[in-house]
């Protein structure tokens, strides 16, 4: 913004030193030799003023671009998500009965998560508008975008019962994480710090994509609004 100001300045500065050395060689016309003077500097200033004008006008072409940018991300949401990866411990005692006698055990499940938390990028779910002073896009929240990816998964049986069958409830246990991370991963996309990663990664494909488009010299800041 800064600089898009200081360029409207030397514009101003510019024309108006266009149209005094204009005069002057009009008042001067039975000097030849100052003619000619007066004439190269007219031709540079006004050269310059040219180039400046160019300038100026690449800080605002991208909002020419905008609607071909929401275009782009249209439908990459998968694309555009935030990988989140957490390590999880599951604590799971079993107590157990026959006949009067008692039996329990303790499984230790250790395991971890992939969640894939972006924006719903479908063309009616969000919208891309700007000015010279900088670009909004009002969407949703982030949310998970995929099933949530269960790897790693070891475990550990340090106390075990005659009654229970340890490997029967680790292959329930692993069973029943899907749910689990499914409900972790909900809570995960309201983080502040997960929202600020997903801003930041859209944040840059916009930013590169507006960037690459014809007579763009500057994209200004880019804020996101929550519907």
């Amino acid at each position: 913004m800064n600089r898009a100001l200081t360029a409207i300045t030397i514009t101003a500065s510019l024309a108006v030193l266009a149209a005094v050395l204009t005069h002057q060689y009009r008042q001067s016309s039975a000097a030849e030799h100052h003619q000619t003077d007066l004439l190269s500097k007219l031709h540079t200033v006004e050269q310059t003023l040219s180039e400046t004008q160019n300038d100026l006008l690449g800080y605002t072409t991208f909002t020419q671009y905008l609607e071909v940018t929401k275009k782009a991300i249209s439908g990459r949401t998968k694309f555009l998500a935030a990988r989140i990866n957490r390590n999880y411990v599951h604590v799971e005692h079993i107590n157990r009965s026959a006949l009067g006698i008692k039996s329990d055990a303790t499984i230790i499940l250790n395991y971890a998560v992939e969640y894939s938390v972006g924006y719903d990028l479908s063309p009616e779910s969000f919208s891309v508008s700007g000015d010279a002073t900088g670009i909004t896009v009002t969407l949703k929240k982030p949310e998970l975008v995929a099933s949530p990816a269960i790897g790693a998964i070891s475990h550990e049986i340090p106390g075990k019962g005659l009654l229970i069958d340890e490997k029967e409830q680790v292959i329930a246990l692993q069973q029943r994480l899907t749910i689990a991370a499914e409900k972790q991963g909900n809570a995960i996309s309201m983080e502040e710090a997960v929202i600020a990663l997903c801003e930041r990664k859209l944040g840059e494909f916009l930013r590169d994509f507006l960037s690459k488009q014809p007579n763009v010299r500057a994209v200004p800041m880019m804020t996101f609004a929550y519907r």
